[in-house]
């Protein structure tokens, strides 16, 4: 079998014109949704502002909102995943302060991401070496719960270390400019929007109370319920890597399987920027959310990937899993099998 062609690293323009439309409409998308919900409130309550069912219709429609808004807050740190690989925008200044930027709306560390991403990427699915296993080596029920905790604790955990480490510059370039980001995005927050006339106890609260159970549906069929990869050696912590990085490592990674692909609606592909394939994005690092999808339709039946139909299924199989899951129990979802 011929071997199939997928992109090298730089031979792709990086899609900057696409990916600034993308997180100018998540943002513009979260503040129609947070205005929509004050203007149904204030309705309600206008109609009706005594009345038990107003004020259950209210709340409902402000959970169902915040929930909205969440999956939209989702859409921007997905995207900013793709600063973190330095493929949101072809100019590096634009790549560090756009993700940068969505990444904190998102209220993630973008640099202390950075450095807790690209560690994982270097031990992937590894026992006791991978970062995320922190986060969700444990029960399906622990993981879907407070491993949404977790995962932002080790996030802020990084930051907090990197300001410890201030005469290193390294470290305590990243720690300020994270400082300034998360600073700019509470202003986004708790002062733009009051002063456009919204609540944030109407919109930004519930959304930001949606994000745990919402990161948990999504995030847990990235690696849950795969069998561990060779473990290395000893972990060694990443704070950059590069083109030449990802070609030393590109064998070992296309043997193995870290992680699934989900085959989902298009829809909401295009929303969370192709993330369901995030085995094909830990074979291929180096490409733009846009051509994952293409790379799987390529690869699929040279490559060994985990596919299931859809999140919803993707629960309910690894519900039923444990985190590091046998070969015999993953078979049937092989692609090469």
């Amino acid at each position: 079998m011929a071997e199939p062609y997928v992109p090298a690293p730089g031979e792709r323009p990086i899609p900057s014109a696409g990916n600034f439309f993308k997180a100018a409409f998540l943002v513009a998308a979260m503040l129609a949704s947070f205005f929509a919900v004050q203007s149904g409130a204030e309705a309600i309550e206008a109609v009706a502002p005594d009345s038990r069912l107003a004020a259950a219709s209210k709340w409902l429609l402000v959970a169902a909102a915040g929930v909205w808004s969440c999956m939209l807050l989702t859409g921007m740190g997905i995207l900013a995943h793709d600063a973190v690989h330095r493929v949101l925008f072809r100019t590096p200044f634009w790549n560090e302060l756009g993700g940068g930027l969505l990444s904190a709306l998102a209220m993630l560390p973008f640099y202390a991401n950075r450095q807790f991403h690209l560690t994982h990427h270097s031990h992937a699915h590894q026992p006791g070496l991978d970062p995320e296993n922190e986060m969700h080596d444990h029960s399906f029920l622990y993981a879907a719960t407070v491993g949404s905790v977790l995962a932002l604790y080790v996030q802020y955990r990084t930051l907090f270390r990197n300001f410890a480490r201030l005469g290193d510059p390294r470290y305590a370039a990243r720690a300020v400019k994270d400082v300034l980001l998360l600073f700019a995005a509470a202003q986004f927050y708790f002062v733009l929007v009051p002063a456009l006339g919204v609540s944030p106890t109407l919109t930004v609260a519930p959304m930001l109370l949606a994000l745990l159970p919402v990161f948990a549906w999504r995030a847990l069929s990235d690696h849950y319920g795969v069998p561990a990869t060779e473990r290395a050696a000893n972990r060694q912590d990443v704070l950059e890597a590069d083109p030449d990085a990802w070609e030393r490592d590109a064998g070992k990674r296309r043997r193995e399987v870290t992680g699934w692909v989900v085959l989902t609606s298009p829809w909401l592909e295009w929303l969370w920027s192709h993330v369901n394939y995030h085995e094909v994005h830990h074979k291929f690092p180096w490409l733009s959310h846009v051509d994952l999808k293409a790379a799987f339709e390529a690869t699929r039946r040279h490559e060994p990937y985990l596919v299931v139909g859809g999140y919803w299924r993707s629960l309910f199989n690894i519900a039923r899993s444990r985190y590091y899951e046998t070969q015999e129990r993953t078979r049937p979802f092989l692609s090469t099998r």
